[in-house]
């Protein structure tokens, strides 16, 4: 085959790459995993190493990405407790010792494999450049850089399905190149207004622990009062 034939093969496969707008994809994506103005139940099981697991129910309100509201359901000895997200800040209200704790995105969520990030800040074009880096016949791949230092994560990979533009999995990174986490949507689901996957397999590639994300109920809501997001109210 001729450099010129390849020549065009390369430019016309660049070409193709070129014309996916990354941020519109991922953008749609954000939009229904974390709509405004909507409440939902979230079921979580972590698996250890051990074979032992940890179940937990949430209440979750959100009147945007950067305001969320969570409360703890079951079991019995997390009921009570309570995060909290306000812009780039959150905190956490511990019953048992009746303080209201900052955490930070990094840190875990409830004990499990998924970070607070992943649950309560789906965000990432506000803290990511995004680009296309492959694609197949169904799916397209999007690499995630981390404009700062700040997030969560060094750099992420996700695979969307072109059919119906839903998430297929997700890979994360450190700053050092090296796959920390796998995540795995199944079970798209409707919700109202609302089309997403409503079961997520978070995988530790480190452990080998994994987490469950179960959408039991998911509803628009504009109803929230303003009164549920703040500080002062938790706990209360």
């Amino acid at each position: 085959m001729s450099f010129f034939i390849l020549t065009l093969m390369a430019l016309g496969s660049a070409s193709a790459l070129a014309e996916v707008d990354a941020n519109q994809v991922i953008g749609k994506i954000e939009k229904s995993l974390a709509p405004g103005n909507f409440e939902g139940q979230y079921f979580f099981k972590n698996t250890r190493t051990d074979g032992t697991t940890t179940e937990y129910l949430i209440k979750i309100r959100a009147r945007s990405v950067k305001l969320q509201h969570i409360a703890f359901l079951e079991p019995p000895r997390e009921k009570g407790r309570e995060l909290l997200r306000q812009g780039d800040e959150m905190w956490t209200f511990v019953p048992s010792v009746g303080r209201v704790i900052k955490i930070e995105d990094r840190d875990s969520f409830a004990g499990g494999d998924f970070s607070n990030a992943d649950v309560l800040r789906v965000d990432w074009l506000a803290q990511y450049e995004s680009s296309l880096s492959k694609e197949t016949d169904k799916q397209w791949i999007f690499d995630l850089k981390a404009k700062a230092s700040g997030a969560a994560y060094a750099k992420m990979r996700l695979w969307v399905k072109k059919q119906n533009g839903q998430p297929v999995q997700q890979e994360f990174f450190d700053s050092n190149g090296t796959l920390l986490k796998r995540l795995r949507y199944a079970s798209v689901t409707t919700f109202g207004n609302v089309t997403r996957p409503a079961f997520l397999l978070m995988e530790n590639v480190i452990t080998s622990q994994k987490s469950e994300l179960t959408i039991r109920a998911l509803h628009l809501d504009q109803s929230i009062p303003d009164s549920r997001f703040v500080m002062d109210n938790l706990g209360k």
